[in-house]
């Protein structure tokens, strides 16, 4: 259904729905006058909401106030009450962080793109790294494929500003998320929830803690959550959807006081139909090199090839191929004049198979694609940590990790029956990691320092087809990754209020590529057009050598910071650091890059011809400052930075494909806010502001047909956020707890050309949410509408440059549910 027809009331919600979230809560029940004390307050409650939070941010536990870093910390009780589930529902309230479930160029309904302080990465093949680092129980999160991850079982959420690049390595340039998850422990407990909402969604999530010896625990915990998509098909599919099935099991053993062993497997599958892409727009002119000015050559425009060959086929002289003076597509009658850029004054309708605006439905959820569309994920992955206090000054830790990764999924481009533009994907990766850590304190407990090894393995491939109307080909390949890295951080106390921190890594990388891209079909061999005669553009013929190219790189990270505790409710600190991202290669070609051919150098070696990118690197200066109130009811943190950004890797469409180029430097400068406060009993506010001015230093236009006036790609220059609950006590011993939420971003650009039709301007977000707890703290009823206004904003955009698509994924809008929460 619609985004406009769908269903907007719990009035019409199905009994059957009803039904079950009725049994949920009794068959919680019978079981709760068994419960033990809950170690949490009510998550109505606002006692625990100003409480100092433990963080491991520096790679031993500390509290959040005392962390001398831009950090922000998240409770699993705190993101409950807010109504967050998944992990991208973070960017709502944390400054400066943007977290977007983006498909971008790959039909995928699951792909994260992470942006902290303007750096990140969008593109979810495996030839290219995230800019942000995404950790769970301190295994790193490679792909960007799978990781919007849902929050079952969630002790905290950490949110790290700058770059880690000394505790947690390379791609962290931006900085770092990690999700610690409950640990299993000595009681038996659990806890259920069901939610029925707009559009048949319909979510169950359980979990319970279950002691197997005195000295051996576990948690098994479930989720299913399904609801229908918003954009409607032609044939019938709805995109937008979720079908989501996960499960995890953890295992907790202390074979000794000084010993604790930690295990955890954990399983996704997800079968959907793909992202709830719309047609907003295409360009029917030819192809424009955006930073000379002219025509390109070598990027053929398809939906005028397209028009042009459905003139053709209509009775009209062969038209010569995309060129600037081309036959108009599509046109009446050969005399009809042209508009603006070779744009046809009048398209005639009635000739077969004309791609034209009949398509374009925007944001009103209609989609009139015909081709496949599906995104199918299945993720297994296993945790072994191993924690041993070796004596009262000297700790070691040992975190072994493996993760696999099969997605299938694919998009019609075009959103027409017409045969533009289709992709289909295969992605298979696995990776294994191994980190060591050995925690010491020294010179009389002054000096508290980490040394650590880790390694990194990842291997699969990545096998993209793309069907458009000139060719069918076939692009992607096998990649083989492996990092070592060595580090070592110490925190010395020159004075009970003076901390300086010293830190590096050191970082070895090898990473390889081995294309497999080959063209399956040319469908207008014989035209006649010299290009697409070109023996180079026959089926069968390699778009890139079937050769492994090499890229190898070794990195130090430093880092320095000092801190002053005022008293014991003022620090300040001043830090400097550094980080990169990893290098890679263009795995999305063509044309084929063929030596003396379309511009390209005639001695070019075999593995000249598979291009690649380098590493891009920051460095990081940064003040800030933590405070807290005499009682903690008020807590405000706060930082100013300065990054210097070189060899800056940026996706732009400057070929038939997204490529990744370094394309310029550039600098950043911005600042944080956050606060918390508990104004009068039963209150709770919340406040956060972040701002950030990024700026291109210098460009290659002709390379990247980008400028230096151009923004940011997704980087709001201002992200405002606010909360206001209040507890009220009811007669029967229960608590309510009304809450509104709203968030405002300013300008945000959807591409690195800053296309209009990809320009999302300013907006605000309200959530609202309704609490009822009853008086043994074992039942939560909940009733939420997000985005109350119905505001419509665009999530995501695609501009393909040859394919002539403009494309845009809109968010879904008002959305109601009631949420049922048994705990015993």
């Amino acid at each position: 259904m619609t985004t406009r027809t769908r269903m907007t009331s719990l009035a019409r919600m199905k009994l059957g729905r009803l039904f079950l979230l009725g049994t949920a809560l009794g068959l919680a029940a019978p079981v709760t006058v068994h419960a033990q004390a809950q170690a949490q307050a009510k998550p109505g409650s606002t006692d625990w909401l100003v409480e100092e939070i433990t963080v491991t941010a520096r790679k031993r536990e500390e509290g959040l106030q005392s962390t001398p870093i831009s950090i922000s910390a998240f409770s699993g009780e705190s993101l409950e009450f807010r109504g967050v589930d998944k992990i991208d529902g973070i960017a709502d309230f944390t400054p400066n962080l943007s977290f977007d479930n983006s498909p971008t160029f790959g039909g995928a309904s699951n792909s994260a793109a992470i942006y902290i302080r303007g750096i990140g990465q969008k593109d979810f093949v495996p030839t290219v790294d995230p800019g942000v680092g995404l950790y769970v129980d301190g295994v790193y999160i490679a792909r960007s494929v799978g990781g919007i991850l849902d929050l079952v079982d969630v002790e905290r959420v950490e949110v790290l500003r700058g770059p880690q690049g000394t505790l947690f390595g390379r791609n962290t340039i931006g900085g770092a998320i990690s999700i610690t998850t409950r640990k299993p422990n000595e009681e038996f407990s659990g806890r259920i929830s069901a939610t029925y909402g707009t559009d048949d969604r319909f979510d169950v999530v359980g979990s319970i803690n279950a002691p197997l010896a005195d000295n051996f625990f576990s948690t098994v915990s479930v989720a299913r959550k399904t609801q229908d998509g918003y954009v409607d098909r032609t044939d019938g599919k709805d995109l937008g959807d979720e079908d989501m099935l996960t499960g995890r099991i953890a295992l907790r053993w202390l074979p000794s006081d000084a010993f604790e062993v930690n295990f955890s497997t954990e399983g996704s599958r997800n079968r959907e139909n793909g992202p709830a892409f719309t047609l907003i727009g295409i360009d029917k002119g030819p192809v424009i090199n955006r930073g000379t000015g002219n025509y390109d050559p070598f990027t053929p425009p398809m939906a005028v090839i397209n028009n042009q060959m459905a003139s053709f086929l209509a009775g009209w002289p062969a038209p010569a191929l995309g060129g600037p003076n081309a036959y108009p597509p599509c046109v009446a009658r050969p005399d009809m004049g042209l508009g603006p850029m070779g744009v046809p004054s009048n398209i005639n309708r009635n000739v077969p198979g004309c791609y034209d605006n009949r398509y374009i439905h925007g944001k009103n959820g209609r989609n009139m694609g015909t081709a496949p569309a599906f995104s199918d994920t299945d993720i297994w992955a296993a945790n072994l940590t191993l924690d041993w206090q070796i004596n009262e000054n000297y700790s070691a830790k040992s975190i072994t990790a493996y993760r696999d990764l099969d997605a299938d999924f694919a998009r019609d481009g075009d959103h027409s029956p017409i045969h533009v533009s289709q992709y289909i994907d295969h992605m298979k990766l696995k990776q294994f990691s191994q980190e060591f850590q050995l925690n010491g304190l020294s010179l009389d407990s002054r000096l508290h320092w980490v040394l650590g090894l880790y390694y990194f393995k990842e291997s699969g491939d990545n096998e993209n087809i793309l069907d458009f109307v000139m060719s069918n080909f076939r692009s992607g390949g096998a990649i083989d990754n492996k990092s070592l890295a060595a580090f070592f951080q110490g925190t010395y106390d020159i004075s009970d209020q003076l901390h300086l921190t010293v830190g590096i890594r050191h970082t070895s990388e090898d990473k390889k590529f081995r294309p497999d891209q080959i063209i399956l079909r040319n469908y207008f061999a014989g035209s006649g057009d010299p290009m697409l005669d070109a023996p180079f553009m026959q089926a069968g013929e390699r778009i890139l050598p079937f050769l492994w190219k090499k890229q190898s790189i070794s990195k130090n990270t430093p880092m320095v910071n000092l801190s002053y505790d005022w008293n014991d409710d003022l620090m300040v600190y001043g830090s400097y650091s550094e980080g990169f991202k990893s290098g890679g290669f263009t795995q999305r070609v063509f044309p084929p890059i063929i030596p003396g051919a379309m511009g390209y150098p005639a001695d070019m070696t075999e593995l000249e011809r598979i291009p690649g990118f380098d590493p891009e690197e920051v460095k990081v200066y940064e003040l800030g400052f933590k405070y807290s109130t005499p009682g903690h009811r008020v807590r405000l943190n706060g930082a100013v930075f300065h990054t210097k950004y070189d060899d800056l890797q940026v996706q732009v469409f400057t070929s038939v494909a997204p490529v990744t180029r370094n394309a310029a430097g550039a600098s950043i400068n911005g600042f944080e806010l956050e606060m918390q406060a508990v104004p009068a009993d039963g209150w709770f506010l919340e406040a956060a502001a972040g701002y950030l001015k990024a700026e291109y230093d210098q460009v290659d236009p002709i390379d990247t047909w980008l400028f230096k006036k151009d923004k940011f790609e997704r980087v709001p220059e201002w992200s405002v956020s606010a909360a206001l609950s209040r507890q009220f006590d009811l007669p029967d011993g229960g608590t309510l707890t009304p809450r509104v939420d709203w968030s405002w971003k300013s300008k945000v650009y959807n591409d690195a050309f800053n296309s209009p039709q990809l320009t999302q301007d300013s907006f605000a977000l309200v959530n609202l949410n309704l609490t009822y707890t009853d008086k043994s703290d074992h039942y939560d009823i909940v009733a939420a509408v997000k985005n109350v206004t119905d505001r419509e904003y665009m999530h995501t955009g695609v501009w393909g440059t040859a394919f002539q698509t403009i494309e845009g994924v809109f968010d879904r809008g008002r959305q109601y549910s009631l949420t049922v929460r048994a705990r015993f």
